[in-house]
């Protein structure tokens, strides 16, 4: 059920299940200070009861492989979560899932000393292995890879030892791994829909906040973040970075004579045509505000971005939207191109201006075509 919900809300949000996944792996790490206090008590109980049954040694040892264990799976949530917009790579979530892993098998270390304990430890040190999970649970549920990992950890080593366990020992370790595992794997997976739910809810709304509602592309918010980005990457890499500014061609006069519900369907037709042309890694296509949209082309030299505008063209003529105001008896766009490589020198403001620029110049000629103007230094591009 919990699964079938979470692909279901998938879908209907339409955003990517990696950036979800990251969320709840964020979520593993949140309130992990209480994990570490009830971590450093309950390990030193139970090194203090191997220390009387046993001997300083084992108990001195298995506390530091505790430790140095969890440690670990806390130094790794540090080091990817001290942003909290960073997306972690799938080769880095594995090593939060070995993490998890090790932590849990910190405490089925445990394990090892029961044959070796009295009746009263072996009772006492199952206790503390039984609240060591409960305590995790909350955490580790929201990932379940993680949960998984740590359960194991923690219920291997003891699964191998019951050949060595007598009879009333093995009948306690049965009865904890039996029913208490039941009723946990229950009580996580409603644990798991409320925090699948809270996070859906969470993204859903960071979502809507970055996407124009009408058209469903991003908007102006996002135009922003897109642009800043790309400036910087440009800038590094030394690239071209095209910008085009796309207007509506008499689009208030069409407004005026269709009404405000085929202006907006227009509108929506119009901004699925121009993303369907800009569908290449570091390109965006958002709506700038009324019936202007803006599309940021990374690493693209003038000519590569002509080639774009005259296939964006295209599109929205092949869309034959009935526009009887319009020279052109359709509904067309016009567009400013404009191409920089980042320097120190140039500001985004300045590309945007030229592109600006540009797209007057394509209405003043006639409408329905593209301008372009490349700003210096023009070697590079």
């Amino acid at each position: 059920m919990v699964n079938k919900t979470r692909e279901s809300a998938i879908k209907t949000l339409e955003f990517n299940p990696h950036d979800l996944a990251c969320e709840e792996l964020r979520h593993v790490y949140r309130g992990k200070n209480s994990g570490k206090l009830i971590v450093l008590f309950s390990g030193l109980v139970a090194a203090a009861m191997l220390a009387w049954d046993i001997g300083g040694v084992y108990a001195g040892a298995w506390y530091a492989w505790l430790l140095v264990a969890h440690a670990w799976h806390w130094w790794l949530g540090r080091l990817d979560f001290l942003s909290a917009n960073v997306s972690i790579e799938l080769a880095r979530i594995n090593r939060h899932v070995m993490a998890a892993g090790m932590a849990g098998l910190g405490w089925g270390a445990l394990s090892i000393a029961l044959p070796l304990l009295g009746r009263s430890s072996k009772a006492a040190i199952l206790i503390i292995m039984l609240i060591a999970v409960i305590v995790a649970l909350p955490r580790l549920v929201v990932f379940l890879p993680i949960f998984f990992a740590f359960a194991i950890g923690v219920y291997a080593p003891l699964l191998l030892a019951t050949p060595f366990l007598d009879f009333e020992t093995l009948h306690m370790v049965l009865v904890i791994l039996v029913v208490v595992g039941a009723t946990l794997w229950a009580s996580a997976s409603e644990v798991r829909k409320i925090l699948i739910d809270v996070l859906l809810k969470q993204i859903s709304s960071e979502q809507a906040s970055w996407e124009d509602r009408l058209t469903g592309i991003g908007n102006r918010r996002s135009f922003d973040a897109n642009m800043a980005t790309t400036w910087a990457q440009a800038s590094r890499a030394k690239v071209p970075l095209s910008l085009m500014m796309v207007d509506v061609d008499f689009f208030k006069k069409f407004n005026d004579s269709y009404g405000h519900q085929a202006g907006d369907e227009c509108l929506r037709q119009v901004a699925s045509a121009l993303d369907s042309c800009a569908r290449r890694t570091g390109d965006s296509v958002t709506r700038y505000g009324g019936e202007e949209f803006a599309v940021v082309l990374f690493h693209t030299p003038l000519n590569e971005a002509r080639n774009i505008s005259d296939s964006m063209l295209t599109a929205v003529q092949k869309l034959n939207i009935r526009h009887e105001q319009s020279t052109h008896e359709i509904v067309t766009i016009s567009m400013g191109i404009a191409t920089i490589v980042p320097t120190m020198e140039n500001s985004m403001q300045q590309l945007i201006e030229e592109a600006d620029k540009a797209l007057y110049r394509a209405k003043e000629n006639g409408r329905n075509r593209a301008e372009w103007q490349i700003l210096s230094p023009t070697k590079e591009v």
